[in-house]
């Protein structure tokens, strides 16, 4: 039986609010929920702390620390460890790695989880990578994608990796078809790798014999970089002349209704690790348009719940858009795959158990 009386802490260093951070929230919310004692460790004034207060959660405030050889705050959190008494550290950001590291290594009775949220591109076999990951005592991987990733580039041990992919805390679905033209949703931060220009490219090769299709972008730039890129890619829309077709909405958590008014999600990214919008729209039912690399591809095809494309290819795009704009039964048929596949593998209440038996 699982010990449900273990404390897991949180810890996140990160003061950007994206999916990894999200995503950070949602588990510590979702092992609260299961009956676990739950503390976030989170650096003071951070998005995430508010939005954890604000869900309720209990927060312990942390001062940023480097991102490698921190051993004062290693020594502060070891501390912190054994005053709140922490069964399992908790951690998403590579950037903590080597401060979780220390601090297992400093207090040998805790025992440390790696929730991967980023791919590993190159070899990190040399000494200081592998003494960080054998700190480890669990590595969870989003996908097979990723595992196959940690196994090629890392020493870490394949017995002590695990798969489960990332969930979401209920099943509500949306009413997706809604009436009027035809609407492509694309949701995600204002990026290059996020790929938005690929996707106006491909509307505008429709445009000319599918006049009222429509295209909603849902995001905003990275704060603290920039917006040339966001504000280049809405340039572009008004020089083709394609205001009338395309709207921009800024970042919002509930995409729900969003998805109700939208016949397509289209996620266009260059390298998704694990898109936890992919996840949401096969949840609401949409038939999904995606680039065919890292895990969008494996998400789409393994669930038969889509269309992909080559990432910069917009006449790809532009003709997978419009055959399923054309084909409503095709269109329908993705969306039922979309939907089974996320009730039987992204929903997390078909997931706790399997978590349960890792913590025990």
């Amino acid at each position: 039986m699982p010990n449900l009386s273990l404390h897991i802490g949180f810890y996140c260093s990160s003061l950007s609010k994206g999916g990894l951070e999200l995503n950070t929230l949602r588990y510590a919310s979702y092992m609260k929920e299961a009956g676990y004692r739950v503390t976030l460790f989170l650096v003071e004034d951070s998005p995430m702390q508010q939005i954890a207060l604000d869900k309720g959660l209990t927060v312990v405030v942390i001062k940023r620390n480097r991102r490698y050889l921190d051993l004062s705050k290693a020594w502060a959190l070891r501390k912190l460890s054994q005053q709140h008494q922490i069964d399992w550290w908790w951690f998403r950001d590579p950037r903590d790695m080597d401060i979780m590291a220390w601090t297992k290594f400093l207090t040998p009775k805790v025992k440390l989880l790696y929730h991967q949220a980023m791919q590993i591109t190159h070899a990190k076999k040399d000494f200081l990578h592998t003494w960080r990951m054998s700190q480890i005592d669990t590595w969870v991987c989003l996908s097979e994608y990723l595992k196959h990733q940690v196994e090629t580039f890392t020493h870490y041990p394949k017995s002590k990796l695990r798969t489960i992919p990332l969930a979401l805390p209920d099943a509500e679905q949306s009413t997706p078809y809604a009436d009027g033209p035809f609407k492509a949703l694309v949701v995600g931060r204002w990026d290059e790798q996020k790929n938005q220009h690929t996707v106006i490219n491909a509307l505008q090769l429709l445009h000319k014999e599918y006049p009222q299709i429509h295209l909603t972008f849902v995001g905003e730039s990275t704060l603290g970089e920039g917006k040339t890129y966001e504000k280049e890619n809405k340039k572009k829309v008004r020089h083709l002349d394609l205001q009338d077709n395309v709207r921009f909405l800024p970042f919002t958590f509930d995409l729900t209704q969003l998805f109700a008014q939208s016949h397509l999600l289209i996620v266009p990214s260059l390298n998704e690790t694990f898109g936890m919008v992919t996840i949401e729209g096969m949840r609401a039912g949409l038939p999904l348009l995606g680039a065919n690399t890292g895990g969008t591809n494996e998400l789409i095809v393994e669930n038969k719940c889509g269309e992909t494309f080559e990432p910069t290819n917009a006449e790809m795009l532009a003709e997978k858009w419009a055959l399923l704009l054309k084909n409503e039964a095709q269109r329908n048929h993705l969306a039922r795959n979309a939907r089974l596949s996320f009730e039987k593998n992204y929903w997390i209440a078909h997931q706790i158990e399997e978590w349960k038996k890792l913590l025990a």
